[in-house]
């Protein structure tokens, strides 16, 4: 395969009813200053303008329509489409910087045996202000994403993979919804074939509506996400994680409600946290803490001076 063969990308980008956003990201596609790009959306049942915005682009954006099967569907079904030997995902609502494919396509090049590309991410508004930096540290573990120790990018617009290697894995998992790209970001990190680049050069917008804002969505994927794990992996080191692990993250899902003021919900988590595992509870103790910190700017009464 010639070089250029093997750099080639095909860039797919899940869409429903993204008519208000998929445009910006098609363009963030067609602006990479990498040299072979396939762009394909593929629209999941929308009942918007989504196809018409793509039909906007030409022949420069191949669009496959398919009834509403999920995002997780709709990525595994570009990537069959697709004809590169590399592969990346982009949401339809997210957005990349012009060197995000290089860099990528650049890394996997310097280590032959790296399968897959993460960058750092830009969390930014609804309106592309920057809230903030994700990044994933390139030693993480698969105990430290089970117990929630760890911050990890999310793969739906970060990833960028050798399509043997996608397709070894089985794509991503049409049982899970929003943590699809938490699982597949777990595979990788259990073969050790992961690289993690510390650029931010994906931007990640949060706005109601979105996937990410979803709590109860949230809750129940990871804790579908999480069956499927230990169900699937049942040997010692599984067992021996399993209940610190559910209590950790019952302890994020329950911090999660809290911010939402949903109080019900908290406690709920809460107690399954605290049951789970007791190691959770100085946590739960110091949230008041916590929290006054915040409103004090960190100079409260009980903040170090």
């Amino acid at each position: 395969m010639s070089s250029e063969a093997q750099s080639s990308v095909s860039a797919i980008i899940p869409a429903y009813n993204a008519a208000g956003f998929l445009r910006e990201a098609i363009e963030s596609v067609l602006a990479q200053r990498h040299g072979s790009v396939e762009c394909i959306v593929v629209d999941d049942g929308s009942t918007d303008g989504t196809a018409a915005v793509v039909d906007d682009f030409g022949s420069s954006v191949r669009l496959i329509r398919q009834d509403n099967r999920g995002v997780a569907a709709a990525r595994n079904r570009g990537a069959a489409a697709s004809r590169a030997s590399l592969l990346a995902f982009l949401d339809a609502d997210d957005r990349w910087d012009p060197d995000r494919l290089r860099r990528g396509v650049e890394a996997l090049h310097a280590d032959p045996a790296a399968e897959a590309v993460l960058c750092a991410t830009r969390v930014m508004d609804t309106h592309m202000r920057p809230l903030g930096v994700i990044i994933q540290q390139p030693d993480v573990t698969v105990e430290d994403a089970l117990m929630c120790r760890t911050s990890l990018v999310s793969v739906s617009s970060n990833l960028l993979i050798r399509r043997e290697a996608f397709e070894a894995l089985g794509g991503f998992d049409e049982r899970l919804s929003t943590s699809a790209d938490w699982a597949l970001n777990l595979q990788l990190i259990a073969r050790g074939t992961l690289v993690a680049l510390p650029e931010p050069l994906v931007h990640y917008r949060l706005h109601e509506g979105g996937m990410s804002t979803d709590v109860v969505r949230f809750e129940e994927d990871m804790l579908n996400a999480y069956d499927i794990v230990f169900r699937e992996h049942s040997g010692g080191d599984a067992i021996r994680l399993r209940r610190r692990a559910y209590a950790n993250l019952h302890r994020m899902i329950a911090g999660s409600y809290f911010a939402e003021r949903r109080l019900g919900k908290f406690a709920a988590h809460a107690v399954r946290s605290v049951l789970g595992h007791p190691s959770t509870l100085p946590y739960f103790l110091g949230m008041p803490v916590r929290k006054l910190r915040r409103r004090t700017g960190g100079r409260g009464p009980l903040a170090r001076r």
